[in-house]
């Protein structure tokens, strides 16, 4: 089955060729919609297009009815076709593109789903972007039978990955590892008060996770009021302003730190301050991911305290993708599993129309037959006619059997090919199946 994939990601590519390349999702539906596929299909005899675009690549896939004279031409097309549609000249883009076909273009796709082409091994993400590029191209007209098992294909193998793999199960960005730590130190988040100093990126990372981990209160607190108020609004959080700072650590069990001030912000008189405030001796954890660190260091020293700071965290993230790796295996088995499938769905669907083509020039053959015998007989009683509509089923029957049994159980694809062109040769069939008319 032709499929070729064409693109380029964050290993072949530096940021500043990608992000010229990417598609937004206004801009995929954008060119779905002025896409003219039947000027593709006859340019690289492709019936099928779809485009997979993120931060860290951009990948377009075709499939459909690929004429051997046609392969040469697909890359140059949908080259063209990329520089052409994201104004960028080709010359500049062509040394970073790959290019993958058939069952290489699946084992890619597949690859990407389950996360072991990500920049970050397992990453969770780029599952939901795969299935949402499936999405638009369907949506979009774009693709058919082809893809559609295609990306099918690699949602089924992200899916399993993740559920038979520990290959995303232990985190590896510093804001989700900061957040176990601390589950594991103060016993889960459950009924906990965490606050956030800070509205950066790792901010917010943590202000997504913390709102599905049932605290029981969320509180963020910026220099900038309007910051604060952003963050708030995304993770469902109370917005605090800069001065509220000291309040709000007393009232808090986790504090987590990210702000990119040049000095500390928590220091030990703020925290023995917020101590001599609290009702009772909770203990008080800081997550300081900030670099330089947003916790004086001899805030660790206070009774109650625990300061947890990036190079802890790193020193854990290091230990989770060691772990990930190890799972790279069996999350290639899985790949080779599915790979099996879709090649079994591909000979399947490739056989389909050949052997109902078949089947129905052996009927069409045999009616024309029984007919001339019939003439020939003369007036015959209707038994003598059903005798004969029985014994000529019966030959097409034994005759076609075994031939459709070895093309069906054939599972080395380039063998399964030749069969079937031999098979078309021989029973007079064009490409699609069709019946090639005798000349007389």
């Amino acid at each position: 089955m032709p499929i070729v994939c064409l693109g380029l990601n964050h290993q072949s590519a530096p940021l500043s060729v990608r992000e010229r390349l990417a598609f937004t999702a206004e801009e995929q539906h954008e060119l779905y919609s002025r896409l003219d596929l039947a000027g593709i299909q006859g340019d690289t005899g492709l019936a099928e297009l779809g485009v997979l675009s993120t931060c860290n690549r951009t990948e377009l896939y075709g499939g459909g009815a690929l004429r051997i004279d046609r392969r040469s031409s697909v890359n140059g097309a949908f080259e063209k076709m990329l520089a052409r549609d994201r104004r960028v000249p080709l010359e500049s883009i062509r040394t970073y593109l790959y290019r993958y076909e058939g069952t290489d273009a699946v084992r890619h796709l597949c690859r990407v789903a389950t996360g072991l082409d990500s920049m970050v091994i397992g990453e969770s993400e780029i599952l939901g972007q795969v299935q949402q590029a499936h999405r638009s191209a369907i949506e979009g007209g774009a693709a058919g039978p082809v893809l559609h098992e295609l990306f099918s294909t690699a949602v089924r193998a992200g899916r399993r990955a993740r559920a038979e793999t520990g290959i995303s199960r232990t985190p590896v960005s510093v804001a989700s590892e900061a957040i176990r730590v601390a589950r594991e130190v103060i016993g889960g988040l459950s009924g906990k008060h965490v606050l956030i100093v800070g509205t950066g990126k790792m901010g917010r990372v943590a202000g997504r996770t913390l709102r599905a981990k049932g605290v029981r209160g969320l509180s963020v607190v910026s220099r900038t009021r309007q910051n604060a108020e952003e963050l708030a609004r995304e993770c469902g959080a109370t917005p605090l302003a800069w001065h509220e700072l000291a309040t709000a650590v007393a009232d808090a069990d986790v504090i987590f730190c990210s702000t990119g001030a040049p000095h500390s912000v928590i220091t030990l008189e703020l925290v023995q301050s917020a101590l001599e405030r609290r009702s009772d001796r909770r203990p008080m954890l800081f997550l300081d991911i900030a670099v330089p660190r947003d916790v004086e260091e001899t805030v660790s020293t206070v009774e109650g305290v625990r300061v947890i700071d990036i190079d802890h965290l790193r020193a854990r993230l290091n230990g989770n993708l060691a772990k990930r790796r190890k799972e790279i295996p069996r999350v290639e088995r899985i790949i080779e599993e599915e790979l099996a499938r879709f090649e079994e769905w591909t000979q399947e669907a490739e056989l389909r129309p050949l052997l109902s083509a078949m089947w129905g020039r052996g009927e069409q053959i045999r009616r024309q037959e029984v007919e001339r015998a019939l003439d020939q007989l003369g007036a015959v009683s209707p038994e003598v006619v059903e005798q004969l509509q029985r014994l000529s089923r019966a030959l097409v029957k034994r005759m076609l059997h075994q031939p459709s049994r070895r093309l069906r159980e054939e599972s080395d694809p380039e063998r399964a090919a030749l069969f079937r062109l031999v098979t078309r040769q021989l029973y007079g069939l064009s490409g699609d199946g069709e019946e090639i008319s005798e000349t007389p």
